[in-house]
């Protein structure tokens, strides 16, 4: 072996080290990440998002409730089918009249979701005013 096949040779092993070593510090960057993160979802792209926990009811996605711990794809569907059946979630325990909830699931989920009362964005509907 020359000189030449001897640099690159060298030069080749260099790049592979610094190569496996960004991999290896990127996966332990995302990882850390991940601990951070409240719940992570991965998409259809395999991408992560997080999140945000207590989740709104009358705002959550699919992929949004799947995260919840008992919530599958079907039930996650469901939740969704209900909200746009019969209108908003006025109470979190309105869980319990979807199909696949009962009380022990519901449970576990209770201190998970809300019905849009504590969002910042959440608007009462008006209602008449009381006589006197």
């Amino acid at each position: 072996m020359n000189s030449k096949e001897k640099t690159v040779l060298v030069f080749l092993t260099v790049t592979l080290l610094v190569g496996a070593g960004v991999g290896a510090y990127n996966k332990v960057r995302v990882a850390k990440q991940r601990e951070n993160s409240p719940i992570s979802v991965q998409h259809q792209a395999d991408t992560a998002q997080a999140v945000v926990l207590p989740l709104d009811l009358n705002k959550a996605q699919r992929h949004e409730l799947e995260a919840l711990p008992g919530i599958g794809p079907e039930l996650a569907r469901r939740i969704v089918a209900y909200r746009e059946r019969v209108g908003r979630f006025r109470r979190a325990d309105e869980l319990l009249k979807v199909p696949g909830i009962g009380p022990k699931r519901y449970a576990a989920l209770r201190e998970l979701v809300t019905a849009g009362a504590q969002s910042p964005d959440f608007e009462p509907e008006a209602t008449d005013p009381q006589p006197e």
